[in-house]
C-alpha cells in the first residue's frame, strides 16, 4: 500500500510538473516571438533610417555651405565691409615744407582707410619729395590732378611729365576715374581738362606783360594750341548766362580775349554721367563723394569759383545724389550748406528750405561743398563769406570723414601751427599776394597728440530710410 501511494504521488506530481513546464515553454516562446517581431520593426529605424537621415542632412548642410561660400563670398565680403566704419582723410595744396611734413605725420596717426589728395602736391618740378614724405600712406592715397601738376604752371615746374609721373606711380589709367570702398563710391575729376576762369586770368596777365595786342588776328586760335574751337570770353560767359557782376573786375581785364570753347560732351563729362548713374542705381552704395582741384564753390580769395564747371557738372551731381564734394586750389578751409544748382541764377545756389541747422543734416537735398586747401603750402585771406558758406578757417590741417552704415561724421582738424598774421593791402592783392601768414614765423606745438588737435568744424549727415 505504501509503495502504491508513493508511485501514485510521483505520477501525480510528474503530470503537474509537465503541465507547468509546457506552459512555461509556451510563454517563453510567445514572448520571444513578440520580442523578435518588435525588434525587426524597430531595427530599420534605429540603425538604418535614423542613421541615414542624420548622415544625409549633415552632407546637405556641408554642401550648402560650400555652395554659399562659392556663390556669395564677395557679397558677404562687401556686406562686412559695408557694415564696418570707414575712415577717410582729405586735404590738398601741400608742398614739402615743414608744415606739410607735420600735417602728413598727423594724417598718418589717423590711420585712414583712404587718403584723398585734392591736387597740388609737391610744387616742384619732380614728385620726389612728395613720394618720400608720403611713403607711409602710399597705398591709401587717391589723387586729383592740380594746376601745379600740369603744364598750366610750366613757369613753376608744372609739366605733362609731372602729371604722367603721378598717373604711373598711383597706377591710374586716366586722370579722371572712380572706385568703391565699402558702401562709398568715389569719383575723381580732372579740372585741368575743363575751361577755367583762373587760367584765363593768368593768360591775360601773361599777354599783358608781353604787350600782346593782336586779339583781332584771324589766326589767334593757333596761339592757344587748342584742340577745341575758340570764342571770345564775352561770348563764352553769355553762353553760360554768367554776368560780369558775378566775377571780380580784375578777372575780366579784357573780355574780348580768345578762349577755348570746350564742348559739353567731352570724354570726361560722358564718363561722369555714366559713372554716377551706375553708382546711384547700385543697392550697395549709400554715399557718393566727388573730389577735384579747382573749386565750383569757394569763398573769394586768390582764385575765383569755377562758374562754368559748376554749370556743367552740378546738375549731374544733383540728379544722381552726390553727397559731398571735396575741392582744393584755394589755400583755406570752408564748407557750404547742402546746395543744388540754380539754373535761373548761377551765383545763387538753392539751399534746402527745410534745413534749420548748420551741422546736423537728415536726408539733405543737395551736395555739401568743401575747400580743403591747407595742406601746408600757405594760407590765403578771405575776401568774403557767401551766405551759403557756414564755416571758414585759415588754420593748417585736414578733414576726416567717418562713415558707419548710413551715418556720416566729418571733422576739420587744426594741426596746431601759430603764425604771424600779415596785414594785406589792396596793392598786395593786385600783385597776387593773398598769403595771410608770414610762413617763416609759423611755429608748431609738437606736444599736441592726435587726440588733442582742435576741431574747427564738425558736421554729421544721416540717411533715414
Amino acid at each position: 500500500m505504501h509503495l502504491e501511494f508513493k508511485w501514485s504521488e510521483f505520477l501525480k506530481f510528474s503530470f503537474i510538473f509537465s503541465i507547468l513546464f509546457f506552459l512555461l515553454c509556451l510563454q517563453t516562446l510567445t514572448f520571444s516571438d513578440v520580442s523578435s517581431t518588435n525588434n525587426k520593426s524597430i531595427e530599420p529605424t534605429n540603425e538604418n533610417s535614423l542613421t541615414n537621415t542624420v548622415k544625409k542632412n549633415f552632407i546637405n548642410i556641408s554642401e550648402n555651405n560650400n555652395y554659399n561660400n562659392k556663390t556669395s563670398f564677395s557679397q558677404n565680403q562687401n556686406k562686412t565691409l559695408n557694415e564696418q566704419k570707414i575712415k577717410i582723410v582729405a586735404a590738398g595744396d601741400f608742398g614739402c615744407r615743414p608744415i606739410a611734413q607735420n600735417n602728413i605725420k598727423q594724417i598718418e596717426l589717423q590711420k585712414p582707410d583712404i587718403f584723398l589728395v585734392l591736387g597740388d602736391l609737391s610744387y616742384e618740378p619732380t614728385m620726389d619729395c612728395w613720394y618720400s614724405m608720403t611713403k607711409g600712406l602710399d597705398s591709401k592715397i587717391k589723387i586729383a590732378i592740380g594746376n601745379h601738376e600740369d603744364s598750366e604752371e610750366k613757369a613753376k615746374g608744372g609739366s605733362k611729365e609731372l602729371k604722367d609721373s603721378l598717373l604711373e606711380h598711383y597706377d591710374l589709367q586716366n586722370s579722371y576715374y572712380s572706385f568703391d570702398y565699402g558702401n562709398v563710391h568715389f569719383l575723381v575729376l580732372d579740372t585741368q581738362l575743363e575751361f577755367s576762369l583762373n587760367v584765363f586770368q593768368a593768360f591775360q596777365e601773361e599777354e599783358k606783360e608781353n604787350d600782346y595786342d593782336n586779339n583781332n588776328k584771324d589766326d589767334e586760335s593757333d596761339k592757344l594750341d587748342s584742340k577745341y574751337s575758340t570764342t571770345t570770353l564775352k561770348d563764352l560767359l553769355a553762353k553760360y548766362n554768367i554776368t560780369g557782376g558775378e566775377i571780380p573786375p580784375r578777372y575780366l581785364l579784357n573780355d574780348k580775349v580768345i578762349v577755348e570753347n570746350i564742348p559739353l560732351d567731352t570724354e570726361q563729362y560722358k564718363f561722369v554721367v555714366n559713372d554716377l548713374e551706375k553708382a546711384n542705381n547700385s543697392s550697395s552704395i549709400d554715399w557718393i563723394i566727388v573730389m577735384f582741384h579747382k573749386p565750383f564753390y569757394s569763398s573769394l580769395t586768390s582764385h575765383i569759383q569755377e562758374y562754368i564747371m559748376r554749370e556743367k557738372y552740378q546738375p549731374v551731381f544733383d540728379k544722381y545724389g552726390v553727397d559731398i564734394v571735396l575741392q582744393g586750389h584755394n589755400h583755406l578751409y570752408d564748407r557750404t550748406l547742402p546746395l543744388q544748382f540754380n539754373p535761373h541764377n548761377i551765383s545763387k545756389p538753392i539751399v534746402d528750405e527745410s534745413i534749420n541747422t548748420t551741422d546736423k543734416f537728415f536726408n539733405p537735398e543737395g551736395s555739401i561743398f568743401s575747400v580743403v586747401g591747407l595742406g601746408g603750402r600757405s594760407s590765403h585771406i578771405f575776401l568774403n563769406q557767401p551766405d551759403y558758406v557756414v564755416k571758414q578757417s585759415n588754420e593748417f590741417g585736414f578733414l576726416t570723414i567717418e562713415i558707419n552704415g548710413k551715418e556720416l561724421d566729418a571733422k576739420y582738424y587744426d594741426i596746431g601751427y601759430k603764425c604771424k598774421e600779415e596785414i594785406l593791402k589792396e596793392s598786395d592783392l593786385e600783385e597776387e599776394n593773398f598769403n595771410i601768414f608770414d610762413m617763416s614765423s609759423c611755429k608748431n606745438d609738437e606736444s599736441k597728440s592726435k587726440d588733442s588737435l582742435e576741431i574747427i568744424d564738425h558736421y554729421t549727415i544721416s540717411k533715414i530710410s
